[in-house]
């Protein structure tokens, strides 16, 4: 199987798992053609290997190349309508976990990798049982419509990820 997915949408807007080339194909010509979620065409389509495992979302903000982690999340995505994986929300993490101990370091590398320095950055993470791998690395704040906020500032004493970028 393969993941089709938009380059320029959100919140699973289009994303879709293929089981076999014919439906990867119906798929990729469907989003060509489609306004996405964000008001855009679709100029293009990425396509990536389905991994198995949970995923987790990882949000820093770095600053001349140091990167402090502002929060950890557990995604919760679920197969529903017809759809592999729907976005319900998503799950904080306490980011003394076993799973945060990975994930933490992992993102960072990555954003050492693509030479990420300055700005909020949104991680994606599946934990398989081979170990972390990358869904995607956005170069913004989490997303959504802020209402992830009030309890990011519950939960660290008074800030999320905005606050702390701005």
């Amino acid at each position: 199987p393969v993941v089709l997915k938009p380059v320029e949408s959100a919140g699973s807007d289009g994303v879709k798992l293929c089981h076999d080339m014919q439906e990867a194909q119906d798929h990729f010509e469907l989003l060509m053609n489609s306004q996405m979620v964000n008001g855009g065409a679709c100029p293009s389509v990425l396509a990536q290997e389905f991994l198995k495992g949970k995923e987790y979302v990882v949000d820093h903000v770095s600053r001349d190349g140091i990167h402090k982690t502002c929060m950890v999340w557990v995604y919760d995505k679920r197969p529903t309508n017809g759809a592999a994986f729907v976005y319900f929300g998503c799950v904080p993490l306490d980011s003394q976990s076993d799973e945060a101990k990975i994930l933490i370091p992992y993102v960072r590398s990555v954003l050492d990798a693509i030479g990420f320095h300055n700005g909020p950055s949104h991680g994606e993470v599946i934990i398989t049982k081979d170990g972390p791998c990358l869904v995607e690395m956005n170069c913004r704040a989490h997303g959504g419509d802020g209402n992830w906020r009030p309890l990011c500032r519950a939960l660290t004493g008074g800030y999320s990820q905005v606050e702390v970028t701005a």
